[in-house]
């Protein structure tokens, strides 16, 4: 009886992660397609340091106020070096799209060639968003199966709070 009700309970308990996970869009595939983006222009704060440093911090809550600010605008997001734990150097850009950055003179302008892009469409809530490295995999997967030239840089655009487009381009020399 007592192996009975704790079996219940167990595939109960398994039943409603399940569900949990579903609501959240965790079953829902990462949608890859070709875009012409043209020129993509961004500018904000290059940081290069760890984790934890309170100037990181400050980048992201500085681009956060400008984006919230403007209508339109988003977030953006290059990890150029992604640290292993709390601890080890990261660089990362953290910017908007330049047209609503005016009067910005700390920040720095990236020109990106977005002319033949490779656009993953993620729609999750971040609990139970598939991580970078999954995301990547999948663009250079859909580029190797399209015959297109592989990304090696990806530009991360937060949509909304439950949509990121990740962008995969080619890095060009500025």
């Amino acid at each position: 009886m007592k192996k009975t009700a704790i079996g219940v309970i167990l595939v109960f308990i398994f039943a409603l992660g399940l569900f949990f996970f579903y609501s959240l869009g965790g079953f829902n595939d990462i949608e890859i397609e070709r875009e012409n983006l043209g020129q993509i222009e961004l500018s904000g704060i290059h940081f290069r340091g760890t984790p934890v440093d309170e100037s990181l911090k400050e980048a992201f809550r500085t681009i956060e106020t400008l984006t919230k600010e403007t209508e339109g605008a988003k977030l953006h997001t290059i990890y150029y070096l992604e640290p292993m734990g709390k601890r080890d150097t990261m660089e990362v850009f953290v910017g908007l799209e330049s047209q609503w950055s005016k009067n910005q003179e700390s920040f720095v302008s990236l020109k990106l060639n977005g002319s033949s892009a490779i656009v993953a469409h993620i729609k999750a809530h971040r609990i139970v968003m598939p991580g970078p490295e999954k995301v990547k995999n999948k663009i250079r997967e859909f580029a190797k199966l399209n015959a297109l030239e592989e990304p090696d840089l990806f530009v991360d655009q937060i949509v909304d709070s439950n949509r990121i487009r990740v962008i995969g381009i080619k890095k060009q020399s500025q």
